[in-house]
């Protein structure tokens, strides 16, 4: 189970200094899905619901934002010059600390650098520049279905969306394999090759979502048959059910 836990601050300076990404009173949702699961529908569904604006695909776009977060975070020589290690380090090697601070540390300038704001930066810069939020939206938040690229990545990935996303969650999609591999998106690979990417999702997913209270498991064969179904999803998100209105919504006929 995760140890990672969203910033304990939530001030007012947070949302002075980072308004986009503080933009959502009631956070964010991620519908990270395997392709051909049903997630557009997702999408459109989670639109309809007052205060929800979930945008599409972005090429996997925050990824990159998080890799870049973890290679500084997770550098030994970045840690290295952050207290209380540092003065661990002078203690036992004095030059260590004449050298750091100065232009002759092969790391200089890295003992200035806060890991926390200039994640904060990033994803404020996200939000407003790629989700680009309009209205009175309550809820931010977008569909992808390229999570699954790097499995070893994947834990490390959304631990660190959960960490600076305020109040963030998570559905994981998947649809059952034989209607998965029917679709055309998936011509180009053979159905070995398919298989074995659905069931690494399947695994990480729900390795991941074990006994975590900000993640649900959908899938594509809960919209079919009874509406009554999708219940537990807006139990999840704490929103309203309304069987009707959410029938409605599904009989929309989606082409892409």
């Amino acid at each position: 189970m995760s140890k990672v836990q969203p910033l304990i601050e939530d001030s007012f300076e947070l949302h002075r200094r980072y308004p986009a990404l503080y933009y959502p009173q009631d956070g964010y949702v991620f519908v990270v899905a395997f392709g051909r699961s049903g997630s557009t529908l997702t999408q459109h569904l989670l639109n309809s619901m007052p205060g929800y604006f979930i945008r599409g695909e972005n090429a996997n776009a925050l990824v990159h934002l998080c890799r870049s977060v973890n290679a500084i975070a997770n550098e030994g020589n970045f840690l290295q010059r952050q207290e209380p290690r540092r003065s661990q380090i002078v203690a036992e090697r004095p030059y260590f600390g004449k050298m750091v601070g100065t232009s002759m540390d092969p790391w200089f300038g890295m003992e200035e650098v806060d890991v926390d704001e200039y994640a904060l930066a990033l994803f404020d810069t996200f939000v407003s520049q790629v989700l680009r939020p309009k209205g009175r939206a309550r809820v931010l938040g977008f569909k992808e279905i390229r999570y699954h690229n790097d499995p070893k990545f994947f834990p490390k990935f959304i631990d660190t969306i959960r960490k600076y996303f305020p109040n963030s969650r998570f559905i994981f999609q998947n649809r059952e394999y034989e209607n998965v591999v029917k679709s055309s998106f998936w011509k180009t690979m053979t159905e070995d090759d398919v298989r074995r990417r659905w069931e690494n999702f399947e695994e990480i997913t729900s390795t991941y979502a074990q006994d975590k209270d900000y993640c649900f498991q959908l899938r594509y064969e809960d919209y079919l048959g009874e509406t009554e179904k999708l219940r537990p999803l807006y139990d999840f998100l704490k929103e309203p059910f309304d069987p009707e209105a959410t029938a409605k919504v599904l009989a929309t006929k989606l082409k892409h």
